[in-house]
């Protein structure tokens, strides 16, 4: 009788596992404007889909090589990331909805990941003041959708920066939000592994909730789910450069992941 409630459960979460992380970033592409201020080569829309990178392999015969993502070495070339310059617009399309959960971390419900990373002091190997070397400078809307026709912004007032806190780690988790509370001052003097510390396993990025839904009026919309987001560069003379967007997923289809891969490996450490 144990083994047969046992089998379902690992088989479930062996299911689970391949399956939500393939769901948890944008699938598609729906629409693309690259708008003005673009470097050359960065037009590529489909370098938003996906993970968020987790290595750059730099093709220079003389100094090129594979390098890990970290946050001082932000993901860079035009097959990582795509631009999205002054007037331009990119909208994405989830294969899972994205779903509004309370109960996910910090509230957050999907997290987007940029080309930032911190400006380092080489003589210590430390993030000299918190700042950044790139990104974090554009003025972009946040807007999702459930039907890919009607977009609620997120409120503003509300949003992190797109682009800005918290660089990509590329050995962290997609799924993981950093604690929006951290600011830049928390990371001056930290090296690699003082941010990861206070990064506590994520990948990084910066994470938006679907609560801060507001319609025309500026009025709060409740939506339960939404498959598209949508990233507007206002006119503020700088382009954004997008790497992904992760979805964070729910508590509970995460601990049958867990659970039932636990599980499975238990048991065969045991046969």
């Amino acid at each position: 009788m144990k083994n047969s409630l046992f089998v379902p459960l690992a088989l479930a979460g062996l299911f689970v596992i391949p399956t939500l992380t393939r769901a948890q970033f944008a699938g598609s592409m729906v629409a693309y404007t690259e708008g003005s201020g673009v470097l050359s080569g960065y037009n590529d829309p489909t370098a938003a889909l996906g993970a968020p990178s987790t290595q750059t392999v730099d093709p220079d015969p003389v100094y090129g090589g594979t390098y890990p993502v970290d946050p001082f070495d932000a993901p860079y070339l035009s097959s990582q990331i795509v631009g999205v310059g002054t007037g331009g617009s990119i909208t994405l399309q989830f294969n899972t909805p994205i779903q509004n959960n309370p109960g996910n971390p910090f509230g957050l419900d999907f997290i987007i990941f940029g080309h930032a990373g911190f400006a380092e002091d080489f003589s210590t190997g430390t993030a000299a003041d918190g700042s950044l070397y790139t990104g974090g400078t554009s003025d972009v809307r946040v807007s999702v959708s459930a039907d890919g026709t009607t977009f609620y912004t997120l409120n503003p007032l509300l949003t992190p920066m797109v682009d800005g806190l918290f660089p990509t780690d590329g050995s962290g988790n997609p799924f993981l939000p950093v604690n929006p509370a951290l600011s830049a001052a928390d990371f001056a003097g930290q090296d690699l592994d003082g941010i990861r510390a206070l990064y506590a396993g994520s990948a990084g990025g910066a994470g938006f909730s679907l609560s801060w839904a507001i319609d025309g009026n500026g009025q709060s919309v409740s939506l339960s789910s939404v498959s598209y987001v949508r990233l507007d560069v206002l006119d503020d003379g700088t382009p954004a450069y997008i790497d992904a967007i992760s979805v964070v997923p729910e508590p509970a289809t995460w601990t049958l992941a867990l659970a039932g891969a636990g599980l499975f490996l238990l048991r065969r450490r045991a046969q």
